[in-house]
């Protein structure tokens, strides 16, 4: 990541405030998928060559030979777009994941609109956090033509106070995610690229719970990876058990 882009993120993020500006809008009538907007104007500024038909779908942008998809949320509506694109084009994917890095949740008033409380959040949201995600796309990892690339944001997340708790938080809307900045982003293309969530600290041969452990990555995200890991051949599950638990081994 450059500081080149980091510049062009926040001068894309004051166009689209301007623009809204110019329409009359203010921070209480954001329209939908503002993130998006504001994405896919990053990733290319001339507007003729978003939302293109291929095929039976429309890509986000499709710039020379590359073919652009955000997804702020799960890959699970993509999976076939995705292996339509590989299979039945010529073309390079690269799948635009946003991440909130650094989140501000602003709560607002459901009935007058009024922002009651801003709060930095303390979670850090990395690639790994959302491992249990890429299963939707784990068929196709690791090939040459794919690659999924996490922005890490600085960014505002607007909730409605209309949850069922008794201070309305837990079970509530979410209206709408500002970006304020860019702050890094991570590759995954090349198989080896994965090699990241694979800890030397593991040895040759471990469990799952030994892998969730030195990899940080719980639960339904832990299981995850180990499916992803040994769809690129990285590891194996073996009949083997350590305890009453089946060991995997790298290859």
């Amino acid at each position: 990541m450059i500081e080149s882009d980091k510049l062009r993120f926040e001068l894309c993020i004051r166009e689209n405030i301007l623009s809204e500006r110019r329409d009359g809008e203010n921070i209480g009538t954001y329209k939908e998928k503002r993130l998006h907007q504001i994405l896919k104007k990053f990733i290319e500024e001339d507007e003729t060559m978003h939302e293109r038909a291929i095929g039976p779908y429309v890509a986000d942008v499709l710039r020379e030979n590359e073919i652009y998809e955000i997804q702020t949320g799960s890959f699970f509506p993509m999976k076939e777009k995705i292996k339509y694109y590989l299979e039945e084009t010529d073309y390079s994917i690269n799948i635009i994941r946003p991440l909130p890095y650094i989140k501000w949740c602003i709560w607002i008033d459901p009935d007058s609109g009024e922002i009651r409380s801003r709060r930095k959040s303390s979670k850090k949201t990395l690639p790994k956090d959302v491992m249990r995600d890429w299963l939707f796309l784990c068929d196709f990892l690791g090939n040459e033509r794919l690659k999924i690339t996490f922005l890490l944001l600085e960014e505002e997340e607007y909730r409605f106070l209309c949850g069922w708790s008794a201070d309305k938080k837990r079970g509530s809307r979410r209206y709408q995610r500002m970006p304020l900045g860019l702050i890094d982003e991570k590759v995954y293309g090349r198989a080896e690229d994965y090699l990241e969530f694979l800890p030397e600290a593991l040895g040759d041969n471990f469990t799952a719970s030994e892998y969730m452990k030195a990899s940080g990555i719980r639960t339904y995200g832990g299981y995850a990876a180990l499916k992803i890991l040994c769809r690129l051949g990285f590891i194996e599950k073996t009949n083997e058990k350590r305890g009453q638990s089946f060991l995997y081994k790298r290859n």
